[in-house]
């Protein structure tokens, strides 16, 4: 018998408990709408419903939108049933999107009004896709295959979805896909049971009603379970960060108790802590700039510089770090409300086994993933012995706190959370014929691209060393205004000799600094 590891009844526990808190609230103009637990659940039951009617049942629905009271009644209602959500990055170019739209066999799409324009690009190149559903409640064009949100769940009742169309908790429920170094995202298959069991063993403990202000993407593994499904797991009220923009704004207005972030945004932040010149005790400080009920923040997706986790604590704020990635839905470990210990990664959840080999953190547990979709070959390379391979580096203290040492993968993360393949981006340079080599790497400033010109297309184009600069400039600048913020490249270093190469002729990454005349054989 199936033992109820699903993600509706994390949300039907709280219903139970506290109906009418307040779960989502939101910022529009001066107003602070929201939607009681009750109306949520009411919300995500209409949903399933009508996609069931429609005969999405065992089907794949893809999302693009950014956090948004509609989006997450859907992702809810979509995993509340037999079918698989699909969320993806809005700022990915629409061309990208459709590849991955494919290549999930995606048959419906949730998607933002102010994205309702790629709709006809995605008909173009998606032919699978039969359902558009626009997340907002305006009326939709003269095109059947186009409703809006409210259309939606209009013949619907709310009701309880019925007991043989609730998910098993092995079921997969989530593809998430995440950037890797094949050259190719690959789609995290995450199940019902992987995301009930890794917000049931992160452990903290909160009041119901305690607030927290979502100001992470909503695609991401992170934000939608440690945000939104553990936070609709103890009755918090989410409200949602309508803009990176507005995010001290809103945090000066919302007053969360809580906070999930990733390092840049901490030491933003903490940057500007220490720029405030004042007589008042540090605590009173950090009241003005980040609300007065501010307790915790959470920290993952990247390294967090230990002196940030002290420096907040002088202002009256617990800084958490924790580690993870989307193959484990995501948690492996965190640092908790106690026993906080700054340059650790926390200790493992009571769920997960962690094992060294040759320096590498391999990790098996309830919320490591099913595998990547239709990548068989990918999913095996990812195992050990039924051990998930990290690709990071990692010791354990005599206490059981993780540490990470270094990665053993070329995935670049940025100090943002964001993971960003090389091989993705040097791909798409290498189809200008200017672009001889090309390895792109993580710094400082963001992503550097070390090129070494084709020395046949300088020759046939009667290029001079600072034309070729400039064109290489051009194809980068290019490059950039079709990519996120956060792929773009900002530094170009053009190489005068080809890069060093191993046996089989692969570039040798630790080598790309090196500019130098290729010995003689």
């Amino acid at each position: 018998m199936d033992d109820g590891h699903i993600i509706a009844s994390l949300l039907e526990n709280t219903v139970a408990k506290y109906p009418d808190y307040p779960a989502v609230r939101w910022i529009v103009k001066k107003q602070i709408p929201e939607k009681s637990y009750r109306e949520l659940n009411e919300d995500r039951n209409k949903i399933a419903g009508a996609l069931l009617k429609n005969g999405f049942e065992g089907k794949q629905v893809a999302m693009i939108g950014t956090s948004s009271y509609e989006w997450i009644a859907s992702y809810l209602g979509i995993v509340g049933t037999k079918i698989t959500a699909v969320p993806l990055d809005p700022m990915l170019p629409p061309i990208e999107l459709c590849d991955l739209i494919n290549r999930s066999d995606s048959e419906a799409l949730f998607i933002a009004p102010k994205l309702a324009s790629m709709i006809d690009i995605v008909k173009e190149n998606c032919p699978a896709v039969r359902l558009f559903v626009v997340l907002d409640g305006k009326p939709s064009p003269e095109d059947s295959s186009i409703v809006s949100f409210a259309e939606f769940i209009s013949g619907e009742d709310g009701a309880a979805v019925p007991e043989d169309k609730r998910p098993l908790s092995d079921d997969v429920c989530t593809i998430i896909f995440t950037s890797g170094t094949t050259g190719k995202s690959k789609g995290v298959m995450l199940t019902q049971r992987n995301l009930y069991d890794d917000v049931t063993n992160v452990v903290v403990t909160f009041d119901p009603g305690t607030t927290m202000l979502s100001v992470l993407p909503i695609h991401h593994a992170y934000c939608l379970v440690m945000d939104w499904l553990k936070g609709f797991s103890l009755g918090a009220t989410l409200y949602i960060n309508d803009s990176l923009l507005h995010m001290v704004r809103n945090i000066g207005i919302v007053k969360p108790q809580v906070l999930l972030m990733v390092p840049l945004m901490i030491e933003t932040i903490g940057k500007r802590l220490g720029a405030i010149k004042s007589d008042l005790p540090k605590p009173e400080i950090g009241k003005q700039l980040m609300g007065e009920n501010l307790e915790y923040i959470f920290s993952g997706g990247a390294h967090l510089d230990p002196a940030y986790i002290h420096l907040f604590e002088e202002y009256g704020i617990k800084v958490c770090e924790g580690y993870g990635m989307s193959e484990c839905s995501p948690t492996i470990s965190t640092n908790g409300q106690t026993g906080n210990r700054p340059g650790s990664v926390g200790r493992v959840l009571a769920n997960m086994q962690v094992r060294f080999v040759d320096g590498e953190i391999q990790v098996k547990g309830s919320n490591v993933m099913k595998g990547y979709y239709k990548m068989p070959k990918e999913t095996e390379e990812a195992f050990s012995d039924g051990w998930l391979r990290t690709g990071d580096l990692g010791s354990m203290d005599e206490d059981g706190y993780l540490y990470i040492t270094g990665r053993l993968k070329n995935l670049i993360i940025l100090s943002n959370g964001e993971n960003v393949s090389p091989e993705e981006v040097e791909n798409t340079l290498l189809t200008h014929d200017l672009v001889g080599e090309v390895v792109i790497s993580g710094e400082e400033n963001g992503l550097v691209a070390r090129i070494y010109p084709d020395p046949d297309a300088v020759e046939a184009k009667g290029l001079s060393p600072e034309d070729v600069a400039a064109q290489l400039q051009q194809i980068l600048d290019d490059y950039n205004r079709t990519q996120p913020l956060y792929r773009a490249i900002t530094t170009l270093k053009v190489r005068k000799f080809p890069f060093v190469k191993n046996a089989t002729k692969k570039i040798v990454r630790a080598k790309m600094d090196v500019d130098e005349a290729p010995e003689e054989a």
